[in-house]
């Protein structure tokens, strides 16, 4: 018995199309490729069918990137949908981008005080706009620039990783929960924050947690490396950005980008859960 027969036995790899011609299987088996995803090919006997396999707990993704790019085969070129440019969220990023200039731009100190994250006001007053808002609101142009260059990257990859929408709502919930649990850590002590940074390093927890359950069900290496560099990156950033670029007296809040980091990951596995949960059911 081969690994891959001992594999589909076990019920690792599963079946997810018979193809009459070898060039149409390459073709669904590039589709497969295409999704970051290993498959494997089995030739029948006298080369009559060819039969691809992929990771159980992938075959609802597969079979749905199946339809979609079969339904695509059957169109005309005038009927073929163009390419969205915004497939990784970059329009969602450019409306970031300019919301938090704009804030910006028109802020105040008595809107800041309104708004930013408070451990009393969230705590005491039950204002809870405050870690949502406080997101919003910056220190000055360099703060704001660096949250919208530096952060800007690692947001897309997750815009890109989890898709547009689903990928930049839960990087303002991951911003969302380490305020909230940064204000908690500091409660009864009066505390206040302000910054999208908290995002910024939920964006590095998304793409740690969702690729490190992905290699965990795939027991694939080379998806575990996609969960070690943002892992790094994040380090880095935490190491000099996140701790205040090496100056003792900064004011940089380090332990709320440690809570973003942390919710991001905890939202990563949640959502990479989610995405691959219906197969780990079978």
């Amino acid at each position: 018995m081969t690994d891959i027969d001992r594999a589909i036995e076990e019920g690792f790899l599963v079946q997810v199309g018979v193809f009459d011609s070898l060039q149409v299987a390459n073709e669904y088996a590039l589709v497969i490729l295409a999704m970051n995803l290993d498959c494997w090919m089995l030739m029948g006997a006298g080369g009559s069918e060819y039969t691809l396999y992929a990771e159980t707990a992938f075959q609802i993704a597969v079979e749905e990137e199946f339809r979609l790019y079969t339904e695509e085969q059957g169109l005309t070129e005038n009927q073929r949908p163009e390419e969205l440019i915004h497939r990784a969220g970059i329009e969602p990023f450019l409306l970031w981008a300019m919301t938090l200039s704009l804030v910006f731009l028109v802020q105040t100190q008595s809107l800041v005080e309104r708004f930013c994250n408070s451990s009393h006001g969230l705590f005491r007053e039950a204002e809870w706009y405050r870690p949502l808002t406080s997101l919003f609101l910056h220190a000055d142009m360099g703060h704001l620039l660096g949250n919208l260059l530096v952060g800007g990257i690692f947001c897309l990859f997750a815009a890109h990783t989890f898709g547009p929408f689903v990928g930049w709502g839960a990087i303002l919930a991951s911003g969302f929960l380490g305020n909230i649990f940064t204000s908690w850590l500091h409660y009864p002590e009066p505390f206040k924050s302000l910054g999208a940074s908290t995002a910024t390093f939920g964006a590095l927890g998304l793409l740690v947690g969702g690729s490190a359950l992905w290699a965990f069900q795939s027991r694939s290496i080379r998806r575990l490396g996609a969960s070690i560099l943002p892992l790094i990156a994040g380090g880095i950033l935490l190491g000099w950005f996140g701790a205040g670029g090496g100056d003792p007296n900064s004011r940089v809040d380090v332990l709320a980008h440690v809570m973003g980091f942390i919710a991001g990951i905890l939202i990563g596995l949640l959502l990479a859960r989610v995405r691959t949960g219906a197969c780990a059911l079978d």
